[in-house]
């Protein structure tokens, strides 16, 4: 069976704290899409006996988090 996706929003105080720049807000924004950004840094690889996994490209996973804060704090409320 597959896991409900997640549908509570953000409330608007956070969301408008966030560009602000309040830092515990734009925690709470980040951690809101962890799990999303988790399954879109998963990458394919191969163990020490050449049988497949997945693995979060924490590299990638970075990326992603900082591309989110940067968009969260160039945001145009108005």
């Amino acid at each position: 069976m597959r896991k409900a996706a997640r549908t509570e929003l953000i409330p608007y105080p956070v969301i408008a704290a966030a560009v602000r720049g309040d830092p515990d807000a734009v925690n709470q924004v980040i951690d809101h899409y962890s799990g999303y950004i988790a399954a879109m840094s998963v990458r394919k690889s191969y163990d020490q006996k050449g049988n497949l996994c997945f693995v979060v490209d924490e590299d990638i996973r970075r990326r992603l988090e900082t591309k989110l804060t940067i968009a969260i704090l160039s945001f145009d409320l108005n």
